[in-house]
């Protein structure tokens, strides 16, 4: 729900454009608390004109963990005071659903004045193409690896995910189904993230089509488990068929433990009805 207010028109690209070759910080480096800032920002988070002279700071999520990192992050980022956070709850679908929520003029101009907007979804031109507004992750091969892991992290417990399930072949045989993924249909964005990932020696596969960016493989996983991860807490959507309320991490564990060992899994009762 909260990237609805990401979604980019021609007017408001005119405005406040993301900006390809934004001035990014040389001086004063990006922190792991701003990373992490960044990296539900990019994802699950917006940042918007509230009015002329005001941006509001906007998150929407079913995870109290995601929301509690972001309440930090603007904490230790920008020094707020934590009552300046304000934090709503309300059940959606009988599931508890959290939106927080900073207004603040310098705040916004602050983090704008540094990376552009954080628009990233597609619009619909006067001729109906769809068009993606301008962006860029702001990271480079000499960013600390501290930093780039912290905004995988958030990025990942927002808009990612891992899937640990049963597929069949045509005899019947049945084999487990590991790996990572990222959502994100931004093409450039896609390019960034595996970019990213690459810098941790993690092999990556972009799917265009179903707009991911897919870790697979044993070395890989176990290489985002080590130096990445999700954040602590996180738990997976009640979409998951399997793996509802169940920590990110603790089933990028089970998948882990499985390869040498598949019937660990198969002989799970969720997988034999």
């Amino acid at each position: 729900m909260s990237a609805d207010n990401q979604q980019a028109t021609p007017e408001s690209i005119g405005e406040s454009p993301q900006r390809l070759y934004a001035e990014y910080p040389r001086k004063s480096r990006i922190t792991n608390e701003e990373a992490l800032l960044l990296g539900i920002l990019f994802t699950d988070g917006c940042v918007s004109k509230k009015s002329k002279n005001c941006w509001r700071f906007y998150l929407s999520n079913t995870s109290l963990e995601i929301i509690r990192t972001f309440r930090q992050s603007m904490i230790d980022v920008f020094g707020l005071d934590s009552r300046r956070v304000r934090i709503s709850e309300k059940e959606v679908n009988n599931k508890p659903f959290y939106k927080a929520v900073v207004d603040s003029a310098y705040c916004g101009w602050l983090l704008t004045s540094k990376y552009g907007t954080f628009r990233t979804l597609a619009y619909r031109g006067r001729d109906g193409r769809k068009i993606y507004p301008p962006t860029k992750l702001p990271f480079t091969s000499n960013t600390k690896i501290s930093v780039l892991s912290q905004f995988l992290k958030a990025a990942f417990s927002c808009d990612g995910g891992i899937n640990l399930y049963v597929g069949r072949s045509k005899t019947g045989y049945r084999f487990l189904i590991r790996n990572l993924y990222l959502s994100c249909d931004h093409p450039q964005l896609q390019i960034d993230y595996q970019k990213l990932l690459s810098f941790f020696e993690i092999g990556s596969k972009i799917l265009p089509r179903d707009g991911k960016v897919l870790v697979r493989g044993k070395r890989n996983l176990q290489k985002f488990r080590r130096k990445v991860g999700f954040l602590e807490g996180v738990k997976i959507t009640q979409k998951s068929t399997f793996w509802h309320n169940w920590e990110k991490n603790k089933v990028l564990d089970l998948a882990l433990s499985s390869y040498g060992n598949a019937k660990k899994v198969l002989k799970l009762d969720k997988f034999l009805g």
